[in-house]
């Protein structure tokens, strides 16, 4: 949280903690505290705290903490405001005065108290949540407090001819008490509602509307449809079914980036976004608007996960959903999935039902490439040694830039991107050069149709983002026969033949198959995957 976040924020932690029903000691069980700290419209997974007791640490100067262990059972934590903590002598604070509310201001009171509570987000049929409205009824000039009320609760059982209040059970032995203008209460005379305002009723007014999509349309990006906090992809890592999310050696900094896992989360979320699988739906008795899709993982039994989210109530300048967790139908929050959705989200289709886009059938005969689309645009995929065995000596340097000047820089640096596409154009404007290099590809092409007929599995099937297509993948060896440098895309055509669309680098190619399902390849892997370049993808995917 930034500090005016924090600012922001105290008071209602205080309020919420203030209204809660205490032992002796003041103390409050943290587990009885989330359910009225989200009905206040503080969620600190949206904050991105992973615990609540991470998230009150933010709050150490005006909370205590207390941890109990009984043996053989796990800890239990209590939190309290400062105020409630008893002086070093042993003896609790001096009470404050007996409650009491002048006859002459509880009218004025009263009209506030109905005023605020009408102009509250409501939960269906006129209902407050009492941890909402200390806040509100601050700003309107009332504090409780000052009459001598310890909290909001029996301040408002003073007005019990007017209000009406509710307890309703939430998770674990929490409750949360609810507040609504009783019968008796005089009505105000107030404009027709908009049209919008009447929306708002049905659907169970939130406090401001949220940046971004509701709907995510067919090109939406989830980094920009949804908040994800970064530990929720570790989190992900762990529960599914353990794979290799990253590139190259065991290295402890590209464990924690996860690459292949966000890239395989945003694209998925693209195709089912292009599928419409994505799905919405509403809590209908707590009124809470979630959204769900299908992940594709599964965990240690098979279970499909799923992305769940919740609607962000909290921040205007944030997405409209933020992820709640990846779930488990059933299990835990995925509990909440099954209560809202029925069938639950599908997984993305890729294949179509087509056999087709999954087997390479070598019988169709010849595959014919795009070479001058491979070689002159697609320059800079090739390897440094594959140019520089194929080309003159000198012919490499181009307006006095040598390719070992750029070899190293990044995928999208511009210096290598300009000094590849002068190459790719001065290739193009000689046959001889040309020639050779095309050769030299169509070898390797050949040698990879000979190893899909001995191997139907050499051929990996992939998904194209940028074109929302299935292709499958070749391995191309140009400086080695014994290593693959590049992957060739293939496309099935109308008539049955094969076109070879474009090359693309390994790291690049197995993102993309990974969308598909986990390669079982003897050439595509993780550990034969050159890490240098893997979070800097290639901009253009073809």
């Amino acid at each position: 949280m930034t500090e005016q976040e924090r600012e922001q924020i105290a008071g209602t932690v205080r309020r919420v903690i203030g209204d809660m029903p205490t032992d002796s000691g003041g103390w409050v069980e943290f587990a009885r505290l989330g359910a009225p700290l989200a009905a206040a419209g503080v969620d600190y997974k949206q904050l991105g705290f992973m615990k609540l007791r991470l998230f009150l640490n933010a709050f150490s100067d005006m909370l205590a903490f207390r941890d109990e262990q009984e043996e053989g059972k796990p800890p239990v934590c209590f939190v309290r405001l400062q105020q409630d903590v008893k002086t070093s002598a042993g003896a609790s604070a001096a009470p404050g005065p007996e409650p009491a509310i002048p006859d002459a201001e509880k009218d004025s009171l009263a009209e506030t108290i109905l005023r605020v509570i009408g102009e509250q987000p409501t939960f269906g049929a006129g209902w407050v949540p009492l941890s909402a409205l200390g806040n509100a009824l601050a700003g309107a000039g009332v504090e409780f407090k000052s009459y001598g009320f310890p909290k909001l609760r029996p301040f408002l059982d003073v007005f019990g001819d007017l209000l009406v209040l509710r307890d309703e059970p939430c998770e674990g032995n929490a409750r949360v008490c609810y507040v609504r203008a009783g019968d008796r209460a005089p009505r105000r005379s107030e404009p027709a509602p908009s049209a919008g305002a009447e929306k708002r009723d049905a659907e169970g007014a939130q406090p401001f509307a949220a940046q971004g999509e509701k709907v995510p349309s067919k090109d939406a990006q989830l980094r920009r449809w949804a908040t994800i906090p970064y530990g929720k992809y570790r989190e992900l890592a762990d529960l599914a079914l353990e794979e290799k999310w990253y590139y190259g050696d065991d290295d402890e900094q590209a464990r924690e980036r996860l690459p292949i896992l966000r890239n395989y989360l945003e694209y998925t979320f693209r195709r089912l976004s292009f599928e419409k699988k994505i799905k919405i739906g509403t809590d209908a008795v707590r009124n809470e608007e979630y959204a769900a899709f299908n992940t594709g993982l599964v965990d240690k039994k098979y279970e499909y996960i799923y992305a769940l989210f919740k609607q962000n109530t909290l921040y205007r300048d944030r997405p409209y959903w933020y992820l709640l967790d990846f779930v488990v139908a059933g299990e835990d929050k995925g509990k909440t999935l099954v209560a809202v959705f029925n069938p639950l989200p599908e997984r993305a289709d890729y294949f179509e039902g087509k056999i087709q886009n999954m087997l390479y059938d070598t019988s169709t005969g010849d595959l014919s490439c795009d070479y001058t689309h491979i070689i002159l645009e697609r320059t800079y995929r090739f390897p440094v040694d594959f140019l520089e065995d194929n080309c003159p000596v000198d012919f490499l340097r181009v307006d006095g830039v040598g390719i070992e000047d750029v070899a190293g820089k990044g995928i999208n640096d511009p210096a290598r991107r300009r000094y590849f596409l002068a190459l790719g154009e001065k290739i193009g404007n000689t046959p001889r050069v040309l020639n050779r290099l095309k050769n030299r590809i169509e070898d390797a092409v050949n040698l990879a149709l000979k190893r899909v007929e001995w191997n139907y599995k050499t051929a990996i099937p992939t998904y194209f983002p940028t074109r929302n297509t299935g292709s499958l993948l070749l391995p191309l060896c140009l400086v080695d026969e014994d290593r693959v440098d590049l992957a060739l895309v293939v496309e099935r055509t109308a008539s049955g033949a094969y076109q070879g669309q474009t090359v693309l680098p390994l790291n690049q190619a197995y993102s993309n198959s990974r969308l598909v399902c986990r390669p079982d390849s003897d050439w595509l892997r993780t550990d034969t995957v050159e890490a240098f370049g893997s979070d800097d993808l290639d901009d253009d995917n073809l």
